[in-house]
């Protein structure tokens, strides 16, 4: 128990820390539509529908790394509070179209993501299974 939450802890760390990175880089330029929070959640996205398939297929690796990487890494890059007060800032200024567009675009780009990352996984462990 006390492995798998440090393995969380330092996972959640790492991924805060890039979400973090990410948005100081990219959110300013297009502030409508901050790019950094949609970056970190297309990349989270991307990283669990890989590693969903790559750790079911590989069982090699512990469950605290597992744990690691889906619930610590990609629930600290990812960032459905911050996508959340984006919209309801939009909300708030009655910007509808923007919010309209920010939902559509984190849900459609995410779930293409994670359906990309389940790909490539699963090309990748069929060729080197």
């Amino acid at each position: 128990m006390l492995t798998s939450l440090i393995a969380i802890m330092i996972g959640g760390g790492i991924g805060s820390a890039l979400r973090w990175g990410i948005s100081q880089r990219l959110n300013a330029l297009f502030p409508l539509l901050p790019p950094g929070t949609l970056v970190s959640n297309i990349i989270a996205g991307f990283i669990i529908g890989f590693a969903t398939v790559f750790f079911t297929r590989s069982t090699s690796f512990s469950p605290s790394v597992k744990l690691m990487v889906t619930t610590g890494l990609c629930g600290g890059l990812s960032t459905f509070s911050t996508f959340s007060e984006e919209v309801f800032s939009h909300l708030q200024n009655e910007d509808y179209i923007w919010a309209g567009t920010e939902i559509t675009v984190h849900v459609l780009f995410s779930l293409l993501a994670v359906y990309t990352g389940f790909l490539i996984a699963s090309f990748i462990t069929h060729w080197y299974r």
